[in-house]
């Protein structure tokens, strides 16, 4: 490990929470969008027949050929890292795939006879699993030219998250989940981090000597194995911070190969939310503001809106955006990165039906789960009988008065006795 470096290796033997296991049976065949050289598409898909652990069966010479895709490629999966997107059961996940050559971790190193042949870079991706595969062709018996044409290749290295994208808050640690299936041997790990057009190295990590000769102040490295044999090697953020936002990207050195998988991070702090005056008590005839503060969000994609509720019961009405009636101010950052913005409603003039209205400011933001209410009523002066808080007051004043009236008048009227008779 490097002397100084934020970096602690937590080894545990962790299970994959079901991340990597695949469902009995094989996948459902897979249309894919093949690419060309310079990335350009073919104008029909590959079509991607898993097989699991297992080689796929040889070909049937009466199977009809499908119409819709150029190539059919029948891949063995050894570790299931491919047949995990489609668990839990959902629609089929994202695919691409490309010719490739496997790059070596050297510029020196040789590729062994086993690693001739064609090589193809497969991703498949949905909104919570997302691996990027290399492919290794392997020779198929020949078969009749009526039979369907299928390149047989084998996922030699796969590279996967079950966090593709992910959200947290500031202060607390967050986990960027890495994994990978290949042969045992040695590997290196590079975490890196993406944002406008800027990047850098957060973590390298080499199995070999098990140290670290790269690791930024507060990350951490996370090893384990799963439950299918895959190797785990998960960033840890503690604590996460605002400048974390952006793409992380997990890059896995073999020997004579290399694979990565991106992660998409955006931080996300959810707003505080004040409204005052509370009560808005105004005089009758008179026009007052209602200022709803939102402060301490991040990021930048904040909604204000108002509602008035008449009477305090039934529905609440939206409030329009006539000019006067409302306003909001700009974004204002503090030092800390968050974001703040005040927002006004003019109220009134105010008449007395309108005492005992609501209005509430409501706001929306990325980081809630559902919107934030804030509400204030209105008290027109002299508009409503007394509450009942007022009147119980009043009882009780008058109640101590009484008593006091009663005790003390008798004592006032009481004659003073003749100091003849004491005599």
């Amino acid at each position: 490990m490097a002397a100084g470096a934020a970096l602690r290796l937590l080894l545990a033997g962790l299970c994959l929470r079901g991340w990597g296991a695949a469902e009995e049976g094989a996948p459902p065949p897979l249309p894919c969008t093949l690419l060309g050289p310079g990335g350009v598409p073919s104008p029909r898909p590959a079509l991607l027949r898993l097989w699991g652990r297992g080689a796929p069966p040889p070909p049937d010479p009466d199977a009809p050929r499908d119409r819709d895709s150029d190539v059919i490629f029948d891949v063995t999966d050894p570790w299931d890292a491919l047949a995990a997107a489609w668990a839990p059961p959902g629609a089929a996940p994202h695919c691409e795939l490309s010719p490739t050559a496997p790059a070596p971790w050297a510029p020196a190193a040789r590729s062994p006879p086993g690693l001739g042949g064609p090589w193809w870079v497969t991703t498949l991706a949905t909104p919570t699993y997302g691996v990027t595969a290399l492919l290794q062709g392997r020779p198929r018996p020949a078969t009749p030219a009526a039979a369907p044409a299928a390149t047989a290749v084998t996922a030699a290295l796969s590279v996967f998250t079950a966090t593709p994208e992910l959200g947290g808050s500031p202060g607390s640690p967050l986990d960027l989940h890495c994994a990978f299936a290949a042969a045992p041997g040695p590997f290196a790990l590079e975490w890196r981090h993406r944002h406008r057009g800027a990047g850098r190295r957060l973590l390298t990590y080499d199995s070999a000597t098990a140290a670290a000769p790269v690791a930024a102040p507060g990350v951490q490295l996370l090893l384990g194995t799963t439950a299918t044999g895959a190797r785990e090697v998960t960033l840890r953020l503690a604590p996460l911070a605002l400048a974390h936002r952006g793409t992380y990207v997990c890059v896995i050195f073999l020997p004579h190969a290399q694979a990565q998988q991106l992660l998409r991070l955006r931080v996300l702090e959810p707003p505080k939310v004040t409204l005052s005056p509370a009560p808005l008590v105004v005089a009758a005839g008179s026009v007052a503001e209602l200022r709803c503060e939102t402060s301490g969000y991040f990021p930048l994609d904040v909604e204000v809106r108002w509602l008035r509720r008449a009477g305090g019961t039934g529905k609440a009405v939206a409030i329009g955006q006539a000019a006067g009636e409302s306003w909001s101010s700009g974004h204002r950052q503090g030092p800390g990165g968050t974001f703040s913005r005040s927002s006004g409603l003019r109220v009134g003039p105010a008449r007395p039906r309108h005492h005992g209205d609501v209005y509430v400011c409501v706001v929306t933001h990325p980081a809630l789960a559902a919107p934030l209410r804030v509400q204030s009523r209105l008290e027109v002066a002299g508009a409503g009988g007394p509450a009942v808080e007022d009147a119980v007051g009043l009882g009780l004043v008058a109640f101590v008065l009484g008593g006091l009236w009663l005790w003390l008048g008798p004592a006032r009227r009481r004659p003073d006795p003749d100091p003849k008779k004491t005599q």
